[in-house]
């Protein structure tokens, strides 16, 4: 096969059949094919699409590209969730805990940035000793000793999506349904997980910018999770403001802790919302009752123990977390309504600060990130601390503007 007759396929708008498609995406994971080349293909991709048939077989290609996580020896009910990725979004840190509190097995392969969002491996390497690389059988021997675990693609599991998702995140071609789909279902059905609760975000921090969008990612899913025999729910939740107070690996990973601890506030409802449809889902339950299990284990302190014995389980110490100590106040300069938050532009500034990836080689700052004091709907004086900003270097320069609006 001729890989240029292929890209130029794609580029006019055709449909590529499963064997070109294989050609392409096998011959960029076995190196015949390269980053510059694979690039050409993505962004013709993210031009003119792909048909839900052309999805369902990349997700063909996806999983057979390794091995296939058999949880056959996991006992109890396996369950998962997945977010399309936003600014803050710290869920799974908060939900895994609330899962497996609640005796259901929470078993989680994730991914590291893409864009501008922050990925879950990111956060959790901010923490000193975390372990994120574990082996087949201790992912399994770590589930049925304390019921949950996140742990990133390991080299063998769907090693295909794993060297294209970290392109993709550097070539700026991250906001592409069909390859959302693709490689978020890909990691579902290869981890052997039969429950699953996906968060679709929509807004400007996500890569889903429209409610359109947003369904046609939702009814994709549910399509390509019919023909693994996959119980799918997708939630759509908003993005066009940060989730919660703090953005940044470090400082998301610190308010998890404060929210298993007792915080309240939309990231807590979010979280208990995603966490009560997991319950409904896998205990086949009324989702008010599971709503009620899940308060439970929140406010009687044993999901925050939960995720203080995951953490140690892999090698994590909470306690070593480090922050930047160089610190910025950001005052209001009028008096006025706080009406927009701006979640694209936060995570632009947040990427420039340090906490997240340009290239694929880059190196992250764990300890930078921002803390929202003020949200919208909040009334503020000349003087009051709307943000704070943890940087890594003093010179740093920035447009509050692009961020903030106040009426």
């Amino acid at each position: 096969m001729d890989l240029e007759k292929i890209i130029l396929k794609k580029s006019i708008g055709l449909s590529l059949s499963k064997e070109e498609l294989t050609y392409a995406f096998n011959g960029y994971l076995l190196k015949k094919i390269t980053d510059k080349e694979m690039t050409l293909l993505l962004k013709a991709i993210c031009k003119n699409d792909m048909s839900d048939r052309e999805t369902i077989d990349l997700v063909d290609i996806y999983i057979n590209s390794g091995e296939k996580l058999n949880l056959n020896e996991i006992k109890g009910i396996k369950v998962d969730k997945h977010s399309t990725g936003g600014i803050g979004d710290k869920t799974s840190l908060i939900i895994g805990p609330i899962i497996a509190a609640l005796g259901l097995k929470f078993v989680k392969m994730s991914g590291r940035g893409l864009g501008y969002t922050g990925g879950t491996i990111d956060k959790l390497e901010s923490i000193p000793g975390f372990n994120v690389s574990l082996t087949k059988e201790e992912i399994i021997k770590q589930v049925n000793d304390i019921g949950m675990v996140i742990t990133s693609q390991t080299e063998n599991l769907v090693p295909l999506d794993k060297k294209i998702y970290a392109l993709r995140d550097v070539t700026n071609t991250t906001k592409s349904i069909p390859l959302i789909a693709a490689s978020i279902m890909s990691k579902k059905i290869v981890t052997g997980t039969s429950n699953v609760v996906i968060d679709i975000k929509v807004g400007s921090g996500a890569l889903i910018e429209d409610m359109a969008n947003a369904k046609r990612l939702s009814s994709l899913m549910i399509e390509i999770a019919k023909k693994y025999n996959i119980k799918v729910i997708t939630i759509i939740s908003d993005m066009d403001t940060p989730l919660g107070d703090n953005v940044g690996n470090a400082l998301e990973v610190i308010e998890a802790i404060e929210v298993l601890k007792g915080k309240k506030g939309k990231l807590r409802d979010l979280c208990v919302n995603l966490a009560a449809s997991l319950i409904s889902l896998g205990k086949n339950i009324d989702i008010n009752q599971a709503n009620k299990l899940v308060l439970e284990v929140l406010n009687n302190g044993s999901a925050y123990n939960k995720y203080l014995e995951f953490i140690e389980y892999q090698g994590g110490n909470v306690k070593n977390i480090k922050i930047s100590d160089r610190v910025n106040l950001i005052k209001a300069s009028k008096e006025g309504t706080i009406t927009e938050i701006n979640a694209l532009e936060v995570g632009k500034l947040v990427l420039e600060m340090g906490a997240g990836r340009k290239t694929k080689e880059s190196n992250i700052d764990y300890g930078v990130g921002i803390k929202f004091k003020k949200h919208i709907g909040d009334k503020v004086n000349i003087g009051d601390i709307i943000m704070e900003l943890y940087l890594a270097h003093s010179n740093f320069l920035y447009d509050i503007n692009k961020i903030i609006t106040i009426k």
